[in-house]
């Protein structure tokens, strides 16, 4: 099922039906109408994608063609802006989820990896320098504290941020007698955002940026490790090989003897992107009046979190390898 903006229209316009007819400010007659125009319009929009539209204002005309214009009722009390928050949000709790799954599968490898490992000895550094031996569970222990303080950043952050909009309206709330809790509940919040300006110009722009400073922080980490492994990878002899084959490793067209670690490369190099995402995002929002919607882009904001899921993917295949 495609979770996209169109999805979360049709999805809050059915919590709306089934809450605002439970509270008698929408008949049934009304209600049935609206259900079937909406169940209608899903159905014609898993046939034809160009019916996928991500705004209310493309999304009421094909509701009204599907039923009548008294369907606009269903519009009371609240806003593009409301909807586009609930939206914004459910959209990128799917894809935090994503990242964590992504991030629990690496910290899962890393674990395994330190409990094969309890006896293995490796050189540790201290500025720059080889320092000390040291067990490479123990490492790889130290390493997974680093992460797991990023997991529960992310836990945080999801939780923090997991509320919902409807009933802001454009930024100040609403005469109209919606009952926020059971709006909040049927489209799989908690709660609702509290105030409304919040829920509509403050938290929508947070959420995104808050997620991309905790995945560069995890890229941070990766970064360190793969560089750390690469000390050792210069050397004529090194301790720790990628196994040879995919790509893990390429051969060098004018030495065919030689190896070379194109998987900790490209992965690195994902870890870079990890942490330009942070920076696109807090350019997005930076010197802007609250209320405007560039930190609050669905497509930009996803390719942020695609970017972090891709680095975790490829660092699980370097542990792995």
């Amino acid at each position: 099922m495609q979770r996209d903006e169109f999805f979360w229209t049709s999805t809050i316009n059915k919590a709306t039906i089934v809450v605002n007819a439970a509270e008698g400010l929408l008949s049934n007659e009304a209600a049935r109408e609206a259900a079937g125009g909406v169940a209608r319009l899903e159905a014609k929009a898993e046939k034809d994608p160009a019916l996928r539209v991500k705004s209310y204002i493309a999304y009421e005309p094909l509701l009204i063609a599907e039923t009548s214009p008294a369907v606009t009722l269903i519009h009371a009390g609240r806003s593009s802006q409301d909807i586009l928050s609930t939206q914004r949000t459910a959209i990128l709790r799917d894809r935090t989820l994503q990242v964590a799954k992504a991030f629990d599968a690496v910290i899962g490898k890393l674990l395994d990896l330190a409990e094969a490992n309890r006896h293995t000895i490796v050189p540790n550094y201290t500025n720059g320098v080889a320092a000390q031996p040291n067990s490479y569970a123990h490492y790889l222990l130290g390493i997974t504290a680093a992460f797991l303080r990023d997991r529960e950043r992310l836990n945080e952050c999801l939780t923090r941020y997991n509320a919902c909009a409807m009933g802001s309206t454009v930024l100040n709330g609403t005469g109209w007698p919606l009952n926020r809790e059971a709006m909040a509940v049927r489209l799989g919040f908690p709660a609702p955002r509290r105030n409304a300006f919040d829920a509509t110009c403050m938290s929508p722009a947070d959420m995104p940026f808050e997620l991309a400073s905790i995945n560069a922080s995890a890229a941070l980490h990766v970064g360190s490790f793969i560089s750390d492994v690469m000390v050792q990878y210069a050397q004529p002899r090194p301790w720790i090989l990628l196994q040879e084959g995919g790509e893990n490793t390429y051969v060098s067209s004018a030495m065919p003897q030689k190896r070379n670690p194109g998987l900790m490369n490209n992965c690195r190099a994902d870890a870079s992107d990890v942490v330009g995402e942070m920076m696109n995002a807090a350019a997005r929002i930076h010197n802007l009046v609250p209320g405007m919607v560039d930190g609050k882009n669905v497509a930009k904001n996803g390719r942020m979190m695609d970017a972090a899921v891709g680095m975790f993917s490829r660092f699980l295949k370097v542990l792995c390898a």
